[in-house]
């Protein structure tokens, strides 16, 4: 009976909201996107090299991908450079010497993101699709905002 009252209470809710102008709130959200794209001059690390590769971009911060071009982090022989800026956002690598590793792309959209804890989201973003890039070794793109 609770649950039935429950669901007639907010089924009321809503016509109440509707009917006074209120709109349903709209909720932002990152897609991450396998491009199916094969990275160019790829690298398939060693399993060393893979988990330095994991750990480097663990080091990665929303701040550096607001940065211009340059190596940001380093462990062992794996690096994570911001290569630039494109037109619609960052491009950002794993190396390994002069090989890619893992390569995702980062929408403006994304590096547009203000409220600090929405930030550690948008870094978590950027860090998982480098992961799946450095898993499958295509390039990703994260997309979308978030406030």
């Amino acid at each position: 009976m609770l649950q039935k009252t429950q669901k007639i209470l907010s089924v009321i809710l809503l016509a109440i909201t509707l009917a006074i102008g209120f709109s349903a709130p709209s909720y932002a959200a990152l897609n991450k996107i396998n491009t199916q794209n094969p990275i160019r001059g790829i690298v398939h690390p060693t399993a060393r090299q893979r988990t330095e590769c994991q750990q480097v971009i663990a080091q990665l911060t929303f701040a550096d991908m607001s940065r211009g071009a340059g190596t940001r982090h380093g462990v062992g022989s794996a690096r994570l450079d911001v290569q630039g800026r494109t037109a619609t956002g960052v491009n950002l690598q794993v190396q390994i010497g002069t090989g890619t590793a893992a390569a995702a792309l980062v929408d403006n959209s994304v590096l547009g993101t203000t409220n600090p804890i929405n930030q550690t989201g948008a870094k978590n973003g950027a860090v998982s699709v480098l992961n799946q890039s450095l898993d499958s070794g295509t390039i990703w793109h994260l997309t979308g905002s978030l406030p």
